[in-house]
C-alpha cells in the first residue's frame, strides 16, 4: 500500500526513514533478525530523538544495514501501547 500525503503525516519519521532505506538497500537475509551494531543503532536514535533526520546514505549504514532495521524494531518495542492493541490478541491466537 502506497502512503497518500494525508497518511504519511501520522507516521513517525524514524518508521518512515528506516523503513524507506530497508526498501532501497535492505534485500539481505535476515534483515530483521541480524542486530545491527549498537554504537550505530545509539547514534540513530539520538539523532531522531533530537528531531534530526540522519543521512542513512552514509558509508557506516550502507555496510551495518541492521542497524536500521534494529532501530525500528527497538521503535515498537518501545511504544507505551503495542501496535495490535491488546484487544486484538484474541483474533490474533
Amino acid at each position: 500500500a502506497q502512503l497518500t500525503n494525508d497518511t504519511c503525516s501520522l507516521v513517525p519519521q524514524v518508521i518512515k526513514s528506516c523503513t524507506e532505506f530497508i526498501e532501497k538497500y535492505g534485500i539481505v537475509d535476515g534483515i530483521y533478525r541480524v542486530s545491527g551494531v549498537a554504537s550505530n543503532i545509539q547514534k540513530l536514535r539520538h539523532e531522531f530523538d533530537s528531531e534530526q533526520i540522519p543521512d542513512l546514505t552514509k558509508e557506516t549504514y550502507i555496510h551495518d544495514i541492521h542497524s536500521v532495521s534494529s532501530l525500528c524494531k527497538l521503535y515498537f518495542r518501545e511504544l507505551p501501547n503495542p501496535l495490535l492493541t491488546y484487544h486484538l490478541y484474541d483474533k490474533f491466537s
